[in-house]
């Protein structure tokens, strides 16, 4: 895991956001970082999720709309939109899945699953077996709850191995400057089966709430 390197905000950057000749200049420069740039925080998988959010947190009062309602039209118009990606680019972030996407995207690797459907075969039979398993976890009247969790704890172990491998890749890639093409295209896959994984946890969930 790389080391956690702590950018300034945009906002403390030497300019004053309150200054209106800047202000224009300042939001428009904003739009245009990644999504690492914007909260200040390395670009790695491996980030950290307590800085994420602190960051999020500073930036949603720094730049919330309300700041601007004295502002002019243009101003009004960058506040809006930049709360927006403010809050875009927290969700993404945030989100093991979709920070991997969004990773990816910036090293022009598309997850798209309606262009490319292809899985590895020996994932699809797993998947294949842990809806097996729900089911009999569902009909299982005495220790259905029991099942579903030590399913919920099994989805989340292979959720999490995934995570592991994805981090090492893209972290390692961040940290060198370079990416290998076989690499980047299992980081892709591995991605991809992070969503599968995560709707099944959420169908395990729905379960779990259904017995009570």
């Amino acid at each position: 895991m790389p080391a956690v390197v702590e950018k300034a905000l945009p906002s403390e950057a030497p300019f004053s956001v309150a200054s209106s000749c800047n202000t224009n200049l300042i939001m428009q420069t904003l739009l245009e970082n990644n999504f690492f740039d914007l909260f200040g925080i390395e670009n790695a998988y491996s980030l950290d999720r307590q800085l994420l959010r602190d960051r999020f947190r500073d930036l949603q009062k720094k730049f919330h709309p309300d700041n601007f309602a004295s502002a002019s039209e243009q101003e009004r118009r960058l506040s809006a939109q930049y709360a927006a990606l403010i809050n875009e680019a927290f969700t993404t972030l945030n989100d093991p899945m979709q920070r991997g996407r969004y990773m990816l995207s910036l090293l022009g690797i598309s997850t798209d699953e309606e262009l490319d459907t292809r899985m590895d075969p020996e994932f699809l039979m797993q998947q294949i077996e842990l809806r097996e398993e729900m089911e009999a976890a569902q009909s299982s009247a005495d220790s259905a709850l029991d099942a579903l969790g030590r399913l919920a704890i099994k989805v989340n172990n292979e959720f999490s191995k995934r995570e592991a491998s994805i981090a090492e890749i893209l972290d390692n890639t961040a940290e060198s400057g370079s990416a290998q093409e076989s690499g980047l295209d299992t980081a892709r896959h591995l991605v991809r089966e992070l969503q599968f994984l995560n709707r099944m946890q959420s169908e395990i969930n729905d379960a779990e709430e259904a017995l009570f």
